[in-house]
């Protein structure tokens, strides 16, 4: 089954240099509502996708939405999990726990934790004294163990179940610059600066990669022993004061230049052509491409990675075209003679397929001019 510029000039005005320097700064990864995250993750369970999403930013928290087909080796089906998290500023800016495990059976608020990487706090330690203190959700049979036992409890917290699912330790940084990581950002690949640290917590090895934003210093891949995740996929709005006035989406610029675009932004339950809601953004935006271009007729390709079996993966590939045709006809009425659709399996890869993150690139939509 699919699883899961430089500046050259003689003389700048200083409302320019301003805004030069503004564009400079700005963070590669806004914390903002909109922002979508996706990972690749691996257990011992197997392999699986989460996408987690900020709902909102507010002056006092963060709220953020995770959704996650998880594998059930137990039960050979798959669990399709939606949880919810609000993360307080103050813990941000200042809490030394990595709550990177979700949950529909907690409390939503987890005081003194983060969610989607440390806090503003722990990464300065890692940038100015080269350690800190850490505390993360146990991997491996401890983690999992929690995890049932949260589950027959009802979702009920004890102070030793909570630690049986916590480990402690410090981390160290291994090297003295940023080192930078390639991720899909907007659908684009981009390289982002990370701090890269090491260390034990309680007697798991853990290796973390943080991007280099004290504002919104996410983890872009950890490993606590064998567990591992890698952010394969990044999302945001981009407001419209930081780009051009007039320039064209994305989407729209990819076909008028070459008459194709890889959308990577349409997410589907694992093994299926059910399109989930995360995806609703970008439906939005090719929808408001063609009613923009009515003369263009677009062909919707479906592609998937090589695990499942070429009949079984080209299959599976149709379908999902199908469902973005569908989509886009049912929900934002765009002409069905507009738009065809084809399937091409596993045949026309964009990366290997030997990697969480390569098969993960694999999975995409692409849309083509007609």
């Amino acid at each position: 089954m699919t699883r899961l510029p430089s500046v050259a000039c003689l003389a700048v005005t200083s409302a320019a240099l301003a805004a030069v320097v503004s564009a400079q700064q700005a963070p590669p990864v806004p914390l903002r509502q909109g922002l979508t995250i996706v990972t690749a993750i691996h257990q011992d369970l197997g392999d699986f996708e989460s996408i987690k999403v900020v709902t909102a930013v507010k002056d006092d928290a963060v709220d953020v939405s995770y959704n996650a087909d998880i594998p059930n080796p137990m039960t050979d089906e798959v669990e399709h999990m939606k949880a919810f998290r609000t993360v307080r500023r103050a813990d941000l800016r200042d809490a030394h726990e990595y709550a990177q495990s979700f949950s529909n059976r907690g409390p939503r608020v987890l005081p003194g934790t983060t969610a989607l990487g440390v806090s503003a706090t722990v990464l300065n330690d890692l940038k100015t004294k080269g350690e800190t203190k850490l505390t993360a959700a146990a991997g491996g049979m401890a983690g999992g163990i929690a995890g049932m036992l949260s589950g027959l409890l009802g979702g009920q917290s004890t102070k030793d179940l909570d630690q049986l699912g916590k480990i402690s330790g410090t981390l160290t940084r291994v090297e003295p610059k940023p080192v930078m990581l390639t991720v899909l950002v907007n659908d684009q690949p981009v390289k982002l600066p990370a701090i890269h640290a090491k260390g034990t917590l309680g007697e798991s090895d853990a290796e973390f990669y943080f991007l280099d934003d004290p504002d919104n210093p996410i983890s872009l891949r950890f490993a606590i022993d064998e567990d591992t995740l890698n952010v394969i996929k990044i999302a945001f709005p981009v407001e419209q004061a930081a780009a051009q006035a007039d320039a064209a989406p994305q989407i729209e610029q990819a076909l008028e230049k070459t008459g194709r675009a890889e959308i990577y932004g349409i997410y589907f339950d694992f093994g299926s052509a059910v399109i989930k809601p995360e995806s609703e953004p970008v439906l939005k935006e090719i929808a408001a491409v063609m009613d923009k271009n009515t003369a263009w007729k677009l062909s919707v390709e479906g592609h998937t990675d090589n695990i499942g079996g070429d009949d079984y993966n080209l299959e599976l590939s149709k379908q999902r075209a199908t469902a973005v045709k569908t989509a886009l006809v049912t929900r934002y009425h765009i002409a069905a003679d507009r738009l065809a659709t084809a399937g091409f399996g596993a045949s026309r890869p964009k990366a290997t397929n030997d990697t969480l993150e390569g098969r993960a690139r694999n999975r995409r939509v692409e849309l083509v001019r007609q």
